[in-house]
């Protein structure tokens, strides 16, 4: 622990004295489609960090280690309260999340669109989240704790175009309909969702509106279409 101690407080020694040399260093750590032309531009308030630079996150988290020829190691270990267990490979979860982003573009989903995500700690839930940043879109996840209210606050104020749900989620040994919340939360007054996508675990019923989709029709729809990353401006 003292060694950990020390080097900590070296670290925090040099991002004090050199902060640009520091965080360059840092960054240098992660792979970039273009290097930034400054690390830091202390234009108040309109503050940046490494103008210029352009690379993706969901490329970092998947891509990235497959091209490194980590492809066949584990990515990501899911076990729920009920003690299901699954498991995927970098390369597998890569290509559920393309299959994702290219649903996201078949529904007209792009750059800059808003997205909220109210769903279940799940895979699903993470390859979602992983698809919005390929396609340079933007999600906002809430917690699949919050009732109606909240979730139409959150749904209004990010302008999501789509909400990314499920039927029902597992909390304390018993189930909640979040797909119902959802449906409460859209009847609120107005609201700019185009589009439900819910994930069914349970036994329930057929989508019950022409913007609802269900997860597997959602991904035919994103056949043939792209599910690339795209480069984004780190700020």
């Amino acid at each position: 622990m003292a060694a950990i101690s020390a080097k900590v407080e070296r670290w925090v020694q040099e991002a004090r004295e050199e902060p640009d040399e520091f965080w360059a260093n840092a960054a240098n750590e992660l792979p970039w489609f273009r290097k930034w032309d400054r690390v830091f531009d202390r234009d108040y308030p309109s503050f940046r960090w490494f103008s210029g630079a352009e690379t993706n996150l969901a490329y970092n988290c998947l891509d990235h280690h497959v091209a490194a020829g980590r492809g066949d190691s584990t990515a990501l270990i899911y076990v729920n309260e009920r003690g299901e267990r699954r498991q995927f490979t970098y390369s597998e979860l890569t290509a559920e999340v393309e299959r994702i982003a290219a649903g996201l573009r078949a529904l007209g989903i792009g750059k800059g669109d808003r997205l909220t995500i109210y769903m279940p700690t799940s895979p699903e839930a993470i390859m979602a989240m992983l698809a919005t940043v390929r396609i340079g879109a933007i999600h906002s996840v809430v917690f699949a704790g919050f009732g109606a209210g909240a979730l139409a606050e959150r749904i209004r104020a990010s302008g999501s175009r789509l909400v990314f749900t499920a039927d029902i989620g597992y909390r304390k040994g018993g189930e909640v309909k979040l797909k119902g919340i959802v449906d409460a939360a859209l009847e609120t007054g107005s609201n700019p969702v185009e589009h439900v996508v819910v994930l069914r675990r349970g036994d329930s019923a057929a989508p019950a509106s022409d913007r609802e989709l269900d997860w597997d029709e959602f991904l035919e729809r994103g056949a043939g279409h792209d599910g690339s990353h795209i480069p984004l401006e780190a700020n």
